[in-house]
């Protein structure tokens, strides 16, 4: 959530936008109109894309109602713009809600090995990083031997990569000696399928990355051995492909003046093309350069008329 007295000055087209700094696929966006000058979000537009470009990104909705639902809309940037000429853009509140793309915890089924108060296992899983009210963002089981966590996800997947997210107040240490488990085993909860990862500790607050190269497992266990243990967790995401997930390459000819040697340009080149594949329900891809692209020079034989080709 996102709070703010946003005020443009009269302009053509003003914008207001914020960087989610992730792709994510966006749920819906909420704003809070001021109370006064109500009229002037009238005809404002939100869009959401990969795009720097305010007119580059998906349209989603022109209204000034409160709740606009975005169908999991994929973006990092999210963009409220009014067009027209002597417009202000004004904005009391804006929230947006949604999870990171590819993240396969979503939609799994989780289960604890117990549960203190209303620190449910399904917390893990509801793409809400936020540490307001940790007991409705938060899991945690009660003091116990072997505590464990478990995340169901429902096919077997090769997992490239575990996010966990960790508590923000003065437990964080609860999960010092964790173990992420991945595997297809329930034998022994899941404890007894092979570790990715140990965790020896993790800052309150902090989300830190694990690598797991591609373990194949439909179970994800996060769990800490020993007596008098507990174990909290307010984030989990899970990241990875299917097995039989093939590495396509993709040859591209480019008409651009651009410099295809900068990196940034190229970039930007995998962004839009990513967002096209996205809109066409392509979406658990990973796209890169697989070698710098050189520039092609085109001729044309006067003699028939066809352009030739040289690098």
């Amino acid at each position: 959530m996102l709070t703010t007295w946003s005020h443009t000055k009269s302009q053509t087209d003003p914008w207001w936008r914020v960087d989610l700094m992730k792709v994510y696929r966006v749920n819906r966006v909420t704003i809070t109109n001021k109370n006064a000058n109500a009229e002037r979000i009238n005809g404002a537009v939100i869009r959401v894309g990969n795009f720097l470009d305010v007119y580059s990104n998906t349209i989603l909705a022109a209204s000034a109602t409160a709740t606009f639902s975005c169908s999991g809309m994929e973006g990092r940037y999210m963009v409220v713009h009014i067009p027209g000429v002597n417009k202000i853009l004004s904005l009391a509140e804006v929230g947006v809600y949604g999870h990171l793309a590819g993240n396969h915890a979503i939609g799994g089924a989780v289960v604890q090995s117990s549960t203190f108060a209303d620190w449910f296992a399904e917390n893990a899983i509801d793409s809400n990083r936020g540490f307001q009210q940790l007991n409705t963002t938060c899991t945690s089981t009660l003091t116990e031997t072997n505590p464990w966590w478990r995340l169901d996800l429902h096919e077997v997947y090769q997992v490239s990569e575990v996010v966990v997210t960790n508590r923000n107040d003065s437990y964080a240490e609860q999960i010092d000696g964790a173990e992420i488990r991945i595997g297809n085993s329930l034998e022994n909860n899941g404890i007894n399928n092979p570790i990715c990862a140990y965790i020896s500790a993790i800052s309150a607050a902090a989300s830190y990355n694990f690598s797991c190269n591609g373990m194949e497992g439909r179970y994800v266990i996060v769990h800490i051995p020993g007596d008098w243990k507990v174990l909290s967790l307010c984030e989990v995401e899970v990241y990875g492909y299917l097995p039989g997930f093939k590495r396509s390459f993709v040859k591209l000819q480019f008409n651009s003046n651009n410099d295809l040697s900068d990196s940034t340009v190229r970039e930007n080149i995998l962004k839009q093309l990513g967002s096209a594949l996205a809109d066409r329900g392509i979406t658990d891809v990973k796209l890169r350069w697989s070698q710098t692209p050189k520039p092609v020079i085109q001729k044309v034989n006067t003699a028939t008329g066809q352009c030739i080709n040289e690098n």
